[in-house]
């Protein structure tokens, strides 16, 4: 088997005479889809949606304190039922995915990356925490 990308390994050739993958034509992305998503292998659904999860727990929520604490006079951002009410909105939204046949699988792995997101924060928090405890008192 070759791991050049430019040789077939079921062509017969020798390493010395390299064959070309495919024609020319065949090589070319078929409309403007972009060629390197790969969007039928199987790992491309369950990166996408736990990185989208993971973005939407850090960069959404982060986003939200900071207009709130743009916004309003009073310190709104330090009350946590903020917090949870947005945590709320991104999972109903999130569940409203799930209900989508076509969007079920992204959407549960992007659940995943929801939830787990901040259970390993405040799990590594937590530890650090003991960890500070134990070595200062």
């Amino acid at each position: 088997m070759s791991t050049d990308e430019g040789v077939r390994a079921d062509t017969g050739a020798t390493p010395a005479e390299p064959q070309p993958a495919d024609k020319p034509a065949d090589i070319e992305p078929a409309g403007d889809a972009p060629r390197f998503w790969h969007r039928d292998h199987p790992v491309f659904t369950p990166l996408a949606g736990f990185f989208t999860g993971l973005l939407l727990v850090i960069v959404v929520l982060g986003a939200f304190w900071w207009l709130l604490e743009a916004v309003f006079e009073y310190d709104v951002s330090a009350h946590l039922w903020v917090f949870a009410l947005a945590l709320g909105v991104l999972l109903a939204i999130n569940l409203a995915l799930v209900v989508n046949p076509r969007t079920r699988r992204f959407a549960r792995y992007m659940l995943f990356g929801v939830v787990i997101t901040p259970a390993v924060v405040l799990l590594v928090g937590a530890l650090a925490f003991y960890v500070l405890l134990q070595t200062d008192g």
